[in-house]
């Protein structure tokens, strides 16, 4: 009970420190096209080049000494320990296949593993410049085994911990000592000082409101980098949610006290699997998109059986989708498996690849290509940049990116799409005059967020100064008012699909991450054409922020729900509702495609 009371001071000074220093870090908010940077969007521009050093894991073991009730990766733990020679084998295809150059060791619990020391070893000598684990930090609390660690290469140790008391993260993770010997490890790990250390919480019903707390305590002893994950509906988190899963909106104040430390000199905040609309004000936080690579991969085998059989993934039901951090993506895929079905796509990218262009699926307008092919015999979209003398056929598009380019295309007389960006626009308010009615103005999505930052305009202030009733693609109506709204081209491409004919999953993740991964604000709730509004692109969001998202009103908001009545809704599927859709497999397209193989741990069920 003495220990216990040591705690509570210990904790009620750090939070008093805390807050002192966090009320006055706080920065006003900057625009974001402004011509210097805000230290909100440095900030997101530092943490995306971070996030997107090639990483990849490496899993030792499928156990774990701790049973932890929101683990979600319980139904892959089945005790095995991975043989050393292809723990090697794989560190070795992460520098080789992917030019890694991090790698986390992970399980399970990675530190069990008798050769936790000797991968760590093998990944320094294949060239990793940093190796980190991630750990419940049971073996670290051993002095032996923690020198070990450092002696053989190991770079940081994220520690999980759950609770600002022994009780509270012992009845998390069902671990005796579980809580003692972490700080013990924790503290040893920072005194010696040879390695990064920082902690990660998985946030839920029953820490969420301790979360200040546990905060401080790792504060106290020397830690000030945090991962911050939300539960979802995997594994054991979903068997015990009624224990776990709590109202993002009812801790939204005591969540974001939290996240403000962000904005603290020496604190380092990371969300994980956070539901990005409740980050509106701290769009700095937003995990970066392409972890989706990671959270697909974690269920790779039930996705490459969708795709293959159509069998249904095992959790898309009512019950998790909401709770569930890859909804969007897995309603993203299913909208494209139904249009392969029905030849829902209007355009065939091909690339250079123009003999790929015969396998084109049925009900395709275009076939999108970087250069002409020999022969002219159907509908092409090209960029000017490829226009030769030739004339293109009836109902072409030719794609202007540069004012340079405009000239050519007209001369063309066919649809003319404008690729704009902060440079067009600005010759585009000088030039009004040449905008045709065969133009359409097409709002580019960026694959990070510092290319948006870059490139884009403020949107509603151009289409406001610009006053002309122009068609406009791939933009919500509030960033786009008085304009004609013109449904975004449904692209197919080639590069999907492996050499005999399969979707390749990593490759539309990558693609879902381009270009169909939106969000949001909360406020959008109020708007009148919601129902039929995807968002804006998540990059955009993460360098512009949610405040560009404007609830339509007025004669503009009459205008928009009259053009967009027709549209698709974009509301989750209803049939959900009755269980997880079931379709055939999507066609298989006979191409020799450009998809990746990956390597696949098929007894675990997930990527190794």
């Amino acid at each position: 009970m003495q220990g216990h009371h040591r705690w509570n001071r210990v904790l009620a000074y750090c939070i008093a420190q805390i807050r002192r220093a966090g009320s006055a870090s706080v920065l006003p908010s900057q625009p974001m096209d402004a011509a210097q940077p805000t230290p909100e969007q440095t900030r997101l521009l530092a943490n995306e080049a971070v996030a997107n050093e090639a990483k990849h894991w490496v899993r030792l073991t499928a156990a774990c000494n701790s049973k932890c009730i929101f683990c979600l990766d319980a139904e892959a733990q089945d005790g095995r320990f991975m043989a050393f020679n292809d723990i090697c084998t794989e560190i070795r295809r992460g520098r080789e296949e992917k030019g890694a150059t991090r790698l986390v060791v992970s399980g399970g619990e990675a530190t069990i593993h008798p050769r936790f020391h000797d991968a760590v070893a093998y990944a320094k000598s294949q060239g990793y410049r940093w190796v980190q684990t991630v750990t419940n930090g049971v073996r670290m609390a051993d002095r032996d085994f923690f020198h070990a660690a450092v002696a053989s290469g190991l770079d940081e140790i994220t520690f999980s911990l759950h609770g600002h008391t022994p009780e509270l993260h012992d009845r998390l993770t069902q671990t005796k000592r579980g809580f003692e010997n972490l700080m013990r490890a924790m503290i040893r790990a920072v005194r010696d000082g040879r390695v990064i250390v920082n902690v990660d919480v998985c946030i839920n019903k029953q820490n969420v409101d301790h979360l200040e707390a546990i905060v401080a305590l790792c504060s106290r002893v020397g830690v000030r980098e945090f991962d911050l994950l939300h539960v979802i509906p995997q594994g054991e988190a979903f068997e015990n949610r009624n224990e776990l899963f709590y109202d993002v909106d009812e801790h939204a104040e005591s969540l974001r006290k939290v996240f403000r430390l962000a904005r603290h000199p020496g604190f380092h905040i990371w969300t994980n699997r956070f539901p990005v609309q409740h980050l509106e004000g701290l769009e700095e936080l937003i995990q970066d998109p392409h972890k989706m690579l990671d959270e697909v991969g974690g269920r790779r085998v039930q996705f490459r059986r969708y795709l293959d059989e159509g069998a249904p993934i095992d959790c898309r039901d009512a019950k998790r989708c909401p709770h569930c951090f890859i909804e969007p993506f897995c309603s993203a895929l299913d909208r494209q498996v139904a249009r392969a079905h029905v030849g829902g796509f209007d355009t065939f990218d091909v690339g250079d690849r123009w003999d790929l262009a015969a396998e084109a699926p049925k009900g395709i307008r275009w076939i999108s290509a970087s250069t002409l092919p020999d022969s002219l015999e159907r509908p092409v979209r090209i960029p000017a940049e490829a226009l030769d003398s030739r004339a293109l056929p009836a109902g072409s598009r030719v794609v202007v990116s540069r004012w340079e380019e405009l000239a050519a295309a007209d001369a063309t007389g066919l649809e003319v799409e404008l690729r704009l960006d902060k440079a067009l626009c600005t010759w585009l308010l000088e030039h009004p005059e040449r905008l045709q009615a065969n133009h359409v103005l097409h709002a580019p999505t960026r694959h990070s967020a510092g290319e948006s930052a870059e490139l884009d305009p403020a949107w509603r202030a151009f289409f406001l100064a610009l006053g002309r009733r122009v068609r406009v693609e791939n933009l919500p109506a509030c960033l786009a008012p008085g304009t004609e709204l013109v449904p975004a081209t449904r692209r197919l491409d080639a590069a999907l699909f492996h050499d005999d004919g399969r979707w390749g999953i990593d490759a539309f993740v990558d693609e879902y991450i381009g270009e169909h991964y939106r969000a949001k604000s909360l406020r959008c709730k109020g708007c009148p054409v919601s129902a039929r509004c995807g968002g804006q692109h998540l990059q955009s969001i993460r360098a512009h922020g949610f405040a560009q998202l404007v609830p339509l009103s007025g004669a503009w908001a009459e205008d928009a729900a009259a053009q967009l009545a027709s549209w698709p809704t974009t509301d989750p599927d209803p049939r959900l509702a009755a269980g997880s859709p079931v379709q055939a497999p999507p066609p298989r397209f006979p191409v020799p495609g450009a998809a990746p193989v990956p390597f696949v741990d098929t007894d675990a069920g997930r990527r190794s």
